[in-house]
């Protein structure tokens, strides 16, 4: 086997490779992002919304609520599972920015109130309590 049209045809095939993921991340839309977080009332904890929704080509809104240490930047919430306590579908259009709605009832108790879009098909994953397991997690279901 000769070397030069190997690493020619290696070249050709890298370009390609190169080509094709510059064209897709310049055709494809890209989900919005929405980020809220709120801060217990000692500060030592935060919990983090992030709306991940986009029209097209299919339409769809995913709400996640992480809780974790204040110190992690608020993006922590899409890089770790591990930390996330709601996972659901959004509420309906016109609730949507209000639901699910965090409220830290004491330093260590959150209240999470959510409504999620009837015929969303899966209900909510909810975990009662935290990564950390130091807070409580109630909910609340809105119709």
């Amino acid at each position: 086997m000769k070397a030069k049209p190997f690493i020619v045809g290696f070249f050709c095939v890298v370009l390609a490779l190169v080509a094709g993921s510059i064209y897709l991340a310049a055709t494809t839309d890209r989900a919005d992002k929405a980020l809220v977080a709120v801060a217990s009332p000692d500060g030592k904890y935060k919990a983090v919304r992030l709306t991940v929704s986009n029209d097209t080509p299919v339409n769809f809104c995913v709400d996640t609520i992480a809780i974790f240490l204040s110190v992690y930047p608020d993006s922590f919430v899409s890089s770790d599972s591990a930390y996330q306590v709601y996972t659901g579908p959004c509420a309906t259009p016109a609730r949507r920015n209000a639901f699910p709605k965090i409220e830290w009832l004491a330093n260590n108790k959150v209240r999470i109130t959510y409504a999620p879009e009837p015929g969303a098909g899966k209900p909510p994953r909810l975990k009662e309590r935290d990564m950390s397991l130091f807070v409580d997690i109630a909910y609340v279901k809105v119709e």
